[in-house]
């Protein structure tokens, strides 16, 4: 008889029991059911988002880019970030990395958004990944990827990334 190891994900199997709408009989078959292409894709971005450093500040770069003029030099946005926050490099990278769980899904009617056992799912994947991408790229600085509730003004759930 052979061994078998069945390495969970991270996504707890018995979430798909509260979705408000099922399709397909899995979590894998709703996903097949469910999505287009582009939406792995996209999704993936998120999972794994670009991150940018300017000046040993630490950003998802689409929140950086989100800030002020979206073509602005990031160097620039940095200066009048320091300005506004009194050069707190924890503040301003709290400030910048939050964002709450209903902006991830802008114009989506889901009464999803209403349950916190789904709203808690989604806020451990971001943890797990964006934690993972941030070890990744860099290994030997203590970055902190957490969510909590009405984080840094945003409303709700919010995920938030910040050094330690």
């Amino acid at each position: 008889m052979r061994d078998v190891t069945i390495h969970k994900s991270i996504v707890k199997h018995e979430i798909f029991q509260e979705f408000m709408m099922q399709r397909g009989v899995s979590l894998y078959n709703h996903s097949a059911n469910s999505n287009f292409i582009d939406d792995f894709i996209s999704a993936a971005y998120v999972l794994c988002p670009d991150i940018i450093d300017v000046d040993g500040h630490v950003f998802i770069a689409d929140f950086l880019k989100s800030v002020g003029d979206p073509e602005e030099d990031p160097s620039l946005k940095l200066k009048g970030l320091r300005s506004d926050f009194g050069n707190d490099k924890r503040k301003i990278e709290q400030w910048v990395n939050s964002w709450g769980f209903g902006s991830f899904f802008i114009g989506k009617d889901c009464k999803n958004m209403d349950n916190e056992k789904v709203l808690f799912q989604f806020g451990d994947i971001l943890v797990y990944f964006w934690t993972r991408r941030l070890k990744e790229v860099f290994p030997d600085r203590n970055i902190i990827v957490e969510y909590g509730e009405n984080l840094m003004g945003e409303e709700g759930p919010t995920i938030i990334l910040y050094e330690a």
